[in-house]
Protein backbone atom coordinates (compact mmCIF):
# COMPACT_ATOMS: atom_id res chain seq x y z
CA UNK A 1 0.00 0.00 0.00
CA UNK A 2 1.63 3.22 -0.65
CA UNK A 3 1.21 6.23 1.33
CA UNK A 4 -1.21 7.69 -0.82
CA UNK A 5 -3.55 5.10 -0.15
CA UNK A 6 -3.62 5.76 3.67
CA UNK A 7 -7.56 5.28 4.69
CA UNK A 8 -8.98 8.08 5.69
CA UNK A 9 -10.49 6.48 8.88
CA UNK A 10 -12.21 8.82 11.14
CA UNK A 11 -12.20 8.21 14.65
CA UNK A 12 -16.25 7.26 15.04
CA UNK A 13 -15.29 3.73 13.26
CA UNK A 14 -13.24 3.19 16.07
CA UNK A 15 -14.83 2.38 19.52
CA UNK A 16 -13.53 2.66 23.53
CA UNK A 17 -9.93 3.83 22.19
CA UNK A 18 -7.63 3.59 25.30
CA UNK A 19 -3.91 4.24 25.92
CA UNK A 20 -1.83 1.14 26.53
CA UNK A 21 2.13 1.56 26.38
CA UNK A 22 4.37 4.44 24.85
CA UNK A 23 7.39 3.81 24.10
CA UNK A 24 9.98 5.46 26.74
CA UNK A 25 12.93 6.01 24.17
CA UNK A 26 11.02 5.59 20.53
CA UNK A 27 8.68 7.56 18.35
CA UNK A 28 5.19 5.13 19.13
CA UNK A 29 2.64 5.25 21.25
CA UNK A 30 0.03 1.79 21.68
CA UNK A 31 -3.69 1.88 22.30
CA UNK A 32 -6.53 -0.74 22.17
CA UNK A 33 -9.77 -0.02 20.47
CA UNK A 34 -12.79 -1.91 18.92
CA UNK A 35 -12.87 -1.98 15.20
CA UNK A 36 -15.01 -3.71 13.17
CA UNK A 37 -16.88 -6.22 16.39
CA UNK A 38 -13.08 -6.90 17.55
CA UNK A 39 -10.43 -5.87 19.51
CA UNK A 40 -7.22 -4.53 18.20
CA UNK A 41 -4.53 -2.80 18.74
CA UNK A 42 -3.35 0.27 17.43
CA UNK A 43 0.22 1.67 16.83
CA UNK A 44 0.74 5.78 16.41
CA UNK A 45 3.47 7.98 16.78
CA UNK A 46 4.14 10.42 19.57
CA UNK A 47 2.17 13.12 19.19
CA UNK A 48 5.62 15.53 18.28
CA UNK A 49 6.46 13.13 15.36
CA UNK A 50 2.97 12.57 14.23
CA UNK A 51 3.25 14.95 11.13
CA UNK A 52 7.50 14.18 11.02
CA UNK A 53 7.90 12.88 7.35
CA UNK A 54 10.44 10.34 8.39
CA UNK A 55 8.89 8.63 11.03
CA UNK A 56 5.32 8.46 9.13
CA UNK A 57 7.52 7.03 6.45
CA UNK A 58 8.79 4.30 8.97
CA UNK A 59 5.76 3.78 10.27
CA UNK A 60 4.13 3.21 6.81
CA UNK A 61 7.32 0.72 5.76
CA UNK A 62 6.94 -1.25 9.24
CA UNK A 63 3.29 -1.64 7.82
CA UNK A 64 3.91 -2.59 4.09
CA UNK A 65 6.74 -5.38 5.85
CA UNK A 66 4.33 -6.84 8.53
CA UNK A 67 1.48 -7.30 6.18
CA UNK A 68 3.20 -8.98 4.29
CA UNK A 69 3.91 -11.69 6.78
CA UNK A 70 1.21 -14.27 7.17
CA UNK A 71 2.31 -16.92 10.11
CA UNK A 72 0.26 -17.95 13.48
CA UNK A 73 3.22 -16.94 15.33
CA UNK A 74 3.50 -13.11 14.08
CA UNK A 75 1.19 -10.60 15.03
CA UNK A 76 -1.10 -9.71 11.94
CA UNK A 77 -0.99 -6.11 10.51
CA UNK A 78 -4.84 -5.80 9.61
CA UNK A 79 -4.78 -1.92 8.49
CA UNK A 80 -2.72 1.45 7.89
CA UNK A 81 -5.55 4.21 8.62
CA UNK A 82 -5.53 7.47 9.43
CA UNK A 83 -7.18 8.61 12.74
CA UNK A 84 -8.69 11.79 13.53
CA UNK A 85 -6.50 12.97 16.60
CA UNK A 86 -3.73 10.64 16.62
CA UNK A 87 -2.67 10.33 13.00
CA UNK A 88 -1.32 7.99 10.17
CA UNK A 89 -1.48 4.45 12.75
CA UNK A 90 -1.36 0.52 11.70
CA UNK A 91 -3.97 -1.39 13.00
CA UNK A 92 -3.40 -4.52 14.63
CA UNK A 93 -4.83 -7.74 15.79
CA UNK A 94 -4.82 -8.41 19.74
CA UNK A 95 -3.48 -10.60 21.03
CA UNK A 96 -4.70 -12.13 24.53
CA UNK A 97 -1.59 -13.21 26.97
CA UNK A 98 1.35 -11.08 28.24
CA UNK A 99 5.00 -10.23 27.33
CA UNK A 100 7.69 -12.73 27.81
CA UNK A 101 9.21 -9.80 29.75
CA UNK A 102 6.50 -10.01 32.29
CA UNK A 103 6.81 -13.79 32.55
CA UNK A 104 10.11 -13.78 33.30
CA UNK A 105 9.55 -11.28 36.22
CA UNK A 106 7.26 -12.89 38.04
CA UNK A 107 8.97 -16.16 37.13
CA UNK A 108 5.76 -18.34 35.72
CA UNK A 109 7.32 -20.29 32.86
CA UNK A 110 8.28 -23.87 33.72
CA UNK A 111 11.10 -25.07 31.72
CA UNK A 112 9.39 -27.01 29.27
CA UNK A 113 7.19 -23.68 28.53
CA UNK A 114 10.51 -21.91 27.53
CA UNK A 115 11.59 -24.85 25.41
CA UNK A 116 8.47 -23.82 23.79
CA UNK A 117 8.68 -20.75 23.27
CA UNK A 118 11.97 -20.62 22.33
CA UNK A 119 11.14 -23.06 19.13
CA UNK A 120 8.37 -21.19 18.44
CA UNK A 121 10.39 -17.83 18.39
CA UNK A 122 12.59 -20.02 16.24
CA UNK A 123 9.57 -21.51 13.67
CA UNK A 124 8.63 -17.63 13.24
CA UNK A 125 11.96 -16.21 12.67
CA UNK A 126 12.74 -19.29 9.97
CA UNK A 127 9.72 -18.31 8.56
CA UNK A 128 10.50 -14.45 7.98
CA UNK A 129 13.86 -15.37 7.07
CA UNK A 130 12.55 -17.58 4.05
CA UNK A 131 11.12 -14.69 2.74
CA UNK A 132 14.22 -12.65 3.26
CA UNK A 133 13.05 -10.34 6.40
CA UNK A 134 15.22 -9.87 9.42
CA UNK A 135 13.07 -8.82 12.61
CA UNK A 136 15.48 -6.69 13.87
CA UNK A 137 14.06 -5.36 17.67
CA UNK A 138 13.37 -8.83 18.95
CA UNK A 139 13.73 -8.40 22.84
CA UNK A 140 11.57 -9.99 25.89
CA UNK A 141 9.09 -6.69 25.14
CA UNK A 142 8.28 -7.86 21.67
CA UNK A 143 7.12 -11.35 21.97
CA UNK A 144 3.85 -11.91 23.18
CA UNK A 145 3.30 -15.39 25.09
CA UNK A 146 -0.15 -16.43 24.46
CA UNK A 147 -2.40 -17.78 27.50
CA UNK A 148 -1.81 -21.38 26.05
CA UNK A 149 1.78 -20.67 25.97
CA UNK A 150 2.78 -20.09 22.43
CA UNK A 151 4.95 -17.17 21.63
CA UNK A 152 3.73 -14.39 19.10
CA UNK A 153 6.79 -11.91 17.76
CA UNK A 154 5.56 -8.45 17.62
CA UNK A 155 6.89 -5.09 16.51
CA UNK A 156 8.96 -6.06 13.45
CA UNK A 157 12.09 -3.51 12.16
CA UNK A 158 15.31 -1.84 13.47
CA UNK A 159 14.27 0.50 16.76
CA UNK A 160 13.76 4.11 16.29
CA UNK A 161 14.83 5.83 18.95
CA UNK A 162 14.67 9.85 20.07
CA UNK A 163 17.23 11.78 19.35
CA UNK A 164 17.83 13.21 22.96
CA UNK A 165 17.75 10.05 24.93
CA UNK A 166 19.86 9.59 27.42
CA UNK A 167 22.62 7.45 25.93
CA UNK A 168 23.48 5.19 28.98
CA UNK A 169 20.00 4.85 29.76
CA UNK A 170 19.59 3.77 25.88
CA UNK A 171 22.17 1.12 25.72
CA UNK A 172 20.52 -0.51 28.46
CA UNK A 173 17.31 0.15 26.34
CA UNK A 174 18.70 -2.10 23.26
CA UNK A 175 20.69 -4.66 24.95
CA UNK A 176 19.02 -6.95 22.99
CA UNK A 177 20.23 -5.68 19.59
CA UNK A 178 23.04 -6.95 17.07
CA UNK A 179 26.21 -4.68 17.13
CA UNK A 180 26.10 -4.39 14.03
CA UNK A 181 22.85 -2.42 13.40
CA UNK A 182 23.80 -0.52 16.73
CA UNK A 183 26.64 0.66 14.56
CA UNK A 184 24.55 0.99 11.58
CA UNK A 185 26.28 -1.75 9.55
CA UNK A 186 25.19 -4.40 7.16
CA UNK A 187 23.31 -6.74 9.03
CA UNK A 188 21.59 -10.07 7.74
CA UNK A 189 19.25 -12.82 10.06
CA UNK A 190 22.57 -13.64 12.00
CA UNK A 191 21.20 -10.24 14.08
CA UNK A 192 18.06 -11.74 15.42
CA UNK A 193 20.33 -14.97 16.35
CA UNK A 194 22.05 -12.74 18.72
CA UNK A 195 18.71 -11.56 19.83
CA UNK A 196 17.53 -14.71 21.05
CA UNK A 197 20.92 -15.38 22.39
CA UNK A 198 20.47 -12.16 24.47
CA UNK A 199 17.18 -13.18 25.59
CA UNK A 200 17.88 -16.64 26.77
CA UNK A 201 20.75 -14.82 28.92
CA UNK A 202 18.19 -12.75 30.26
CA UNK A 203 16.20 -15.94 31.23
CA UNK A 204 19.26 -17.19 32.62
CA UNK A 205 20.21 -14.56 34.66
CA UNK A 206 16.97 -14.30 36.20
CA UNK A 207 17.08 -18.23 37.36
CA UNK A 208 13.92 -18.82 34.92
CA UNK A 209 16.14 -21.03 32.77
CA UNK A 210 19.84 -21.88 32.59
CA UNK A 211 19.66 -24.98 30.39
CA UNK A 212 20.45 -23.11 27.00
CA UNK A 213 23.38 -20.84 28.65
CA UNK A 214 25.90 -22.93 26.04
CA UNK A 215 23.59 -22.17 23.02
CA UNK A 216 23.15 -18.53 23.97
CA UNK A 217 26.55 -17.62 24.66
CA UNK A 218 27.28 -19.39 20.82
CA UNK A 219 24.78 -16.62 19.46
CA UNK A 220 25.58 -13.76 20.95
CA UNK A 221 29.49 -13.65 19.62
CA UNK A 222 30.27 -9.99 19.16
CA UNK A 223 31.17 -10.81 15.20
CA UNK A 224 28.47 -12.23 13.09
CA UNK A 225 30.52 -15.17 11.41
CA UNK A 226 31.16 -16.73 15.04
CA UNK A 227 27.72 -17.24 15.31
CA UNK A 228 25.11 -19.87 14.37
CA UNK A 229 24.64 -19.22 10.32
CA UNK A 230 21.06 -19.67 10.95
CA UNK A 231 17.93 -19.53 12.84
CA UNK A 232 17.40 -23.84 12.58
CA UNK A 233 20.42 -24.27 13.26
CA UNK A 234 19.71 -22.67 16.77
CA UNK A 235 16.60 -24.55 16.61
CA UNK A 236 18.31 -28.00 16.78
CA UNK A 237 20.69 -26.64 19.49
CA UNK A 238 17.38 -26.26 21.64
CA UNK A 239 15.71 -29.64 20.63
CA UNK A 240 18.71 -31.30 20.54
CA UNK A 241 19.00 -35.04 22.84
CA UNK A 242 18.85 -38.69 22.23
CA UNK A 243 15.10 -39.88 22.59
CA UNK A 244 16.25 -43.40 24.37
CA UNK A 245 18.66 -41.73 26.95
CA UNK A 246 15.59 -39.36 27.67
CA UNK A 247 13.92 -42.24 28.33
CA UNK A 248 15.82 -44.24 31.00
CA UNK A 249 16.50 -40.43 32.39
CA UNK A 250 12.85 -40.01 32.83
CA UNK A 251 12.56 -43.21 34.58
CA UNK A 252 14.97 -43.07 36.90
CA UNK A 253 14.06 -39.29 37.93
CA UNK A 254 10.55 -40.56 38.30
CA UNK A 255 11.51 -43.49 40.70
CA UNK A 256 14.16 -41.27 42.72
CA UNK A 257 11.16 -38.19 43.20
CA UNK A 258 9.08 -41.03 44.48
CA UNK A 259 11.28 -42.00 46.93
CA UNK A 260 12.49 -38.81 48.05
CA UNK A 261 9.14 -36.71 47.72
CA UNK A 262 8.07 -36.90 51.14
CA UNK A 263 11.08 -35.38 52.17
CA UNK A 264 12.13 -33.18 49.89
CA UNK A 265 8.97 -31.29 48.23
CA UNK A 266 8.69 -29.20 51.43
CA UNK A 267 12.07 -28.02 51.13
CA UNK A 268 12.06 -27.12 47.40
CA UNK A 269 8.66 -25.54 48.11
CA UNK A 270 10.50 -23.40 50.70
CA UNK A 271 13.62 -23.05 48.05
CA UNK A 272 11.96 -21.74 45.55
CA UNK A 273 9.66 -19.09 47.33
CA UNK A 274 13.07 -17.68 48.83
CA UNK A 275 14.44 -17.90 44.96
CA UNK A 276 11.25 -16.02 43.51
CA UNK A 277 11.29 -13.38 46.41
CA UNK A 278 15.46 -12.91 46.16
CA UNK A 279 14.59 -12.45 42.25
CA UNK A 280 12.06 -9.88 43.33
CA UNK A 281 13.85 -7.82 45.38
CA UNK A 282 16.77 -8.11 42.69
CA UNK A 283 14.51 -6.94 40.16
CA UNK A 284 12.90 -4.32 42.53
CA UNK A 285 16.68 -2.68 43.55
CA UNK A 286 17.50 -2.32 39.88
CA UNK A 287 14.31 -0.48 39.24
CA UNK A 288 14.99 2.16 42.23
CA UNK A 289 18.48 2.38 40.79
CA UNK A 290 17.38 3.24 37.78
CA UNK A 291 15.05 6.05 39.23
CA UNK A 292 18.28 7.31 40.60
CA UNK A 293 20.20 7.46 38.33
CA UNK A 294 17.34 9.37 36.30
CA UNK A 295 17.95 12.23 39.01
CA UNK A 296 19.75 14.56 37.14
CA UNK A 297 18.07 14.25 33.31
CA UNK A 298 14.82 14.98 36.06
CA UNK A 299 16.40 18.03 37.71
CA UNK A 300 17.31 19.27 33.84
CA UNK A 301 13.97 18.65 32.87
CA UNK A 302 12.22 20.40 35.88
CA UNK A 303 14.98 23.44 36.11
CA UNK A 304 13.72 26.76 37.51
CA UNK A 305 14.35 29.36 34.85
CA UNK A 306 13.23 32.34 36.24
CA UNK A 307 11.96 34.24 39.14
CA UNK A 308 8.28 34.98 37.22
CA UNK A 309 7.99 30.80 37.01
CA UNK A 310 5.93 29.28 39.97
CA UNK A 311 8.12 26.77 42.05
CA UNK A 312 5.28 24.09 42.45
CA UNK A 313 5.83 21.78 39.18
CA UNK A 314 3.93 18.67 37.38
CA UNK A 315 5.10 15.76 38.50
CA UNK A 316 2.55 13.08 37.35
CA UNK A 317 3.65 12.58 34.31
CA UNK A 318 6.85 10.88 35.37
CA UNK A 319 5.00 9.36 38.51
CA UNK A 320 2.78 8.19 37.11
CA UNK A 321 5.35 6.13 34.63
CA UNK A 322 7.75 5.33 38.24
CA UNK A 323 4.40 3.71 39.56
CA UNK A 324 3.79 1.54 36.64
CA UNK A 325 7.81 0.19 36.57
CA UNK A 326 6.99 -0.46 40.62
CA UNK A 327 3.56 -1.98 40.83
CA UNK A 328 4.33 -5.53 39.97
CA UNK A 329 6.07 -5.03 43.84
CA UNK A 330 3.32 -3.84 45.59
CA UNK A 331 2.17 -7.06 46.70
CA UNK A 332 5.12 -6.99 49.04
CA UNK A 333 4.28 -4.99 52.24
CA UNK A 334 7.33 -4.51 52.81
CA UNK A 335 8.32 -3.05 48.84
CA UNK A 336 5.44 -1.28 48.68
CA UNK A 337 6.22 0.92 51.40
CA UNK A 338 10.30 0.96 50.26
CA UNK A 339 8.23 1.92 46.71
CA UNK A 340 6.52 4.98 48.10
CA UNK A 341 9.13 6.07 49.90
CA UNK A 342 11.50 5.92 46.97
CA UNK A 343 8.61 8.14 45.08
CA UNK A 344 8.47 10.38 48.04
CA UNK A 345 12.10 11.05 47.61
CA UNK A 346 12.13 11.92 44.12
CA UNK A 347 10.17 14.20 44.27
CA UNK A 348 11.46 16.18 47.56
CA UNK A 349 14.94 15.51 45.43
CA UNK A 350 13.38 17.94 42.53
CA UNK A 351 11.47 20.24 44.74
CA UNK A 352 14.69 21.02 46.62
CA UNK A 353 16.73 21.33 43.59
CA UNK A 354 14.09 23.33 42.56
CA UNK A 355 14.08 25.68 45.85
CA UNK A 356 18.22 25.55 45.31
CA UNK A 357 17.64 27.06 41.54
CA UNK A 358 15.08 29.65 43.14
CA UNK A 359 17.28 31.11 45.28
CA UNK A 360 20.40 30.70 42.93
CA UNK A 361 18.42 33.13 40.59
CA UNK A 362 17.30 35.26 43.39
CA UNK A 363 20.54 36.38 44.19
CA UNK A 364 22.43 36.41 40.81
CA UNK A 365 18.80 39.01 40.01
CA UNK A 366 19.19 41.08 42.85
CA UNK A 367 22.99 41.38 42.27
CA UNK A 368 22.27 42.67 38.79
CA UNK A 369 18.48 44.99 40.05
CA UNK A 370 18.96 48.87 39.82
CA UNK A 371 15.73 49.51 41.66
CA UNK A 372 15.39 51.97 44.34
CA UNK A 373 14.81 48.99 46.72
CA UNK A 374 17.71 47.05 45.45
CA UNK A 375 20.02 50.15 45.50
CA UNK A 376 19.36 50.96 49.32
CA UNK A 377 19.76 47.14 50.55
CA UNK A 378 23.11 47.37 48.48
CA UNK A 379 24.45 50.64 50.26
CA UNK A 380 24.36 48.62 53.91
CA UNK A 381 25.90 45.56 52.09
CA UNK A 382 29.84 45.51 53.57
CA UNK A 383 31.02 41.76 52.80
CA UNK A 384 28.04 39.67 53.91
CA UNK A 385 28.46 35.47 53.82
CA UNK A 386 26.38 33.82 51.35
CA UNK A 387 23.23 33.05 53.58
CA UNK A 388 23.50 36.78 54.55
CA UNK A 389 23.23 37.59 50.49
CA UNK A 390 19.88 35.15 50.61
CA UNK A 391 18.41 37.04 52.92
CA UNK A 392 18.63 40.49 51.92
CA UNK A 393 17.60 39.32 48.19
CA UNK A 394 14.90 37.67 49.79
CA UNK A 395 13.53 40.53 51.34
CA UNK A 396 14.23 42.71 47.64
CA UNK A 397 11.99 40.20 46.33
CA UNK A 398 9.35 40.32 48.76
CA UNK A 399 9.11 44.30 48.21
CA UNK A 400 9.37 44.46 44.65
CA UNK A 401 7.50 41.27 42.83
Amino acid sequence: MSENNVSNTASAEFANIRPLYESRYGNSRIFTATYGGRKVIIKALKERYADDPKCRAALHEEYDITSLLDHRLIRKAIDYVNIEGLGDCIVFEYVEGKSLAEHVRVGTLSEKQVKSVLVDICDALSYMHRNQMVHCNLKPENIIVTNDYHAKLIDLGAPKTEQDADRELLIKEMAFVAPEIIKGEDYDSRADVFSLGKIMEFMGERNISKQFNAVATHCTQFSKEQRYDSISEVRAAITKGHPVVKIVVAAAAVALIAILAIIYIPRIKVNVGKERSERMAKDFNREITNMQNELPALYEKYQLKSLDEPIAFDWSEDSLRYVKNLLPYFGSEDLKSQALKALGDQRKSIEESRRSDFDRILVQDFKQATDSVALQLKTVLRDPTDDQLLIIAGKWYNQVK
